[in-house]
């Protein structure tokens, strides 16, 4: 049987390497893997944490990032899966459909039949509730239990979806989230459809995010999904950054079943829930998440990371800004946790998030690339460079100019961060990840490519058209 070593500083699970007692990739100590405590023995979510640099200059407060990356299993264990007597928790589907002018012909059409397989998805005991929005929100179909004769009161709806007039999206949102808070189940999925701009109502994009984030609070996820080339992506992305959902960009109408569809297929096929990490810091450490999509909670040396609901077959990466104070020459401080989270069936699990170390050193002489841990600071520079594209549209979305700002500021941020992977390979991240800001203001096809590339990476959203 192949024993696994852990390193206790990188964080890498490693073969054992035969007459080895260091790390390969960042010259840590190792130590063999030990299997987890009894009570762990059920979890089944897989965990990783790893650290971008290994060492620190004595006496200098220091920022390093983490990186935890979760995996689930394509299945949930059967006894994990659901309580007995059912094949999983009630799930309530709250679709809220852009019913402006500019929805008329195909995508309203699209609509309509996406919302017809939707059904497929929903069980006996499940709920869906249907309003649209145009010059005001219409609510289609109250919360509804589904069971025989589901199908008619659905087609009535349907009848009443009609595409004309403006876009007052902030109301449609808040009728759609007053439905899904009527009839709450153990899971709880408002997916937003548009392909046009909030020009009606409130239409400033942190007060509408601020409508998903309340969402997520009462257990209610929120995902958006924006068609064709005139919404506004920023705001699709900040709604469901807040609301802990995920942002889909539609280039054509065909792409609105199988992504209605699929985003309701993952809600219904969930891994984990109200999955967080809990983790140790060292005194006087600070941890800050580089999205919204993953918010933290400290106090004193314990911190939270929401995570939310995760999927079946999925891996997800969350990036995590580290604030050490300075310690003395040979000072080394941890950090370690867990990641708690309730299987289907309502079961409380955790898996044992590993230990990652830092270790200061004289400052004299320290150079920048000392202790880096390369591939993990690759990985870093491109979370953080998604979460600066994401930064700069929401800043476009308000000024252009305001924008340029936030762009130039981001660069430098990246260039910075990049150098310590040496000139050579900074200047290949630059190249590959520094032009974008340019096209994004230059093309409304390229920004909306580049949010949802960046969501993507954040938030490990899954294409459902092949």
């Amino acid at each position: 049987m192949v024993q696994l070593m852990r390193c206790l500083f990188c964080g890498l699970l490693q073969d054992e390497p035969a007459g080895v007692k260091t790390c390969p990739r960042c010259g840590g100590e190792l130590a063999f893997e030990m299997p987890p405590p009894p009570d762990q023995l059920a979890s089944y979510l897989e965990a990783q944490m790893e650290l971008d640099q290994v060492k620190a200059p004595a006496g200098k407060a220091v920022d390093r990032y983490l990186l935890v990356s979760l995996r689930t299993p394509k299945a949930v264990p059967h006894d994990q899966a659901a309580l007995p007597g059912s094949s999983r928790p009630a799930l309530h589907f709250t679709a809220v459909l852009d019913g402006s002018g500019s929805m008329r012909g195909e995508k309203l059409q699209q609509v309509k039949i996406a919302v017809r397989q939707a059904l497929r998805h929903l069980l006996d005991g499940d709920w869906l509730s249907m309003v649209s929005f145009s010059d005001q929100p219409q609510r289609l179909l109250k919360p509804t239990r589904i069971s025989s004769g589901v199908n008619d009161k659905v087609e009535g709806a349907l009848h009443k979806l009609e595409a004309g007039g403006r876009t007052d999206l902030c109301a449609g949102l808040e009728l759609g989230l007053g439905e899904a808070r009527a009839r709450k189940c153990d899971t709880n999925l408002v997916l937003l459809l548009s392909d046009g701009q909030a020009n009606m109502g409130e239409t400033d994009l942190e007060a509408i995010g601020l409508r998903g984030r309340q969402a997520r609070q009462q257990g209610i996820t929120v995902s958006t999904i924006g068609v064709g080339m005139d919404y506004n992506e920023a705001l699709m992305a900040e709604i469901a950054t807040q609301g802990g959902g995920r942002f889909y960009h539609l280039q054509t109408p065909s792409q609105i079943v199988p992504y209605l569809t699929g985003e309701l297929g993952e809600a219904a096929n969930l891994a984990a829930r109200d999955t967080r990490l809990h983790i140790s810091l060292p005194e006087g450490a600070v941890l800050v998440p580089l999205t919204a999509a993953y918010p933290v909670e400290q106090a004193g040396r314990d911190a939270t990371v929401t995570i939310g609901d995760i999927a079946c077959d999925l891996e997800l990466e969350i990036p995590l800004r580290l604030t050490l104070l300075g310690g003395m020459a040979g000072t080394r401080l941890s950090v370690e946790g867990q990641v708690r989270y309730h299987s289907p069936a309502g079961r409380a699990l955790a898996t044992r998030l590993n230990r990652v170390t830092v270790r200061f050193v004289a400052a004299k002489g320290f150079g920048l690339y000392e202790g880096v841990v390369a591939p993990v600071t690759e990985r870093v520079a491109r979370q953080i460079h998604a979460a600066q594209v994401l930064d700069v549209s929401r800043a476009m979305a308000r000024d252009m100019e305001e924008g340029g700002l936030r762009a130039a500021i981001s660069l430098q941020a990246l260039r910075d961060y990049s150098q310590r992977l040496g000139e050579e390979q900074a200047a290949r991240v630059m190249a590959e990840l520094g032009g974008e800001y340019d096209a994004m203001r230059a093309s409304p096809v390229q920004a909306k490519s580049s949010v949802s590339a960046s969501y993507v990476l954040q938030r490990s959203t899954r294409k459902f058209d092949g």
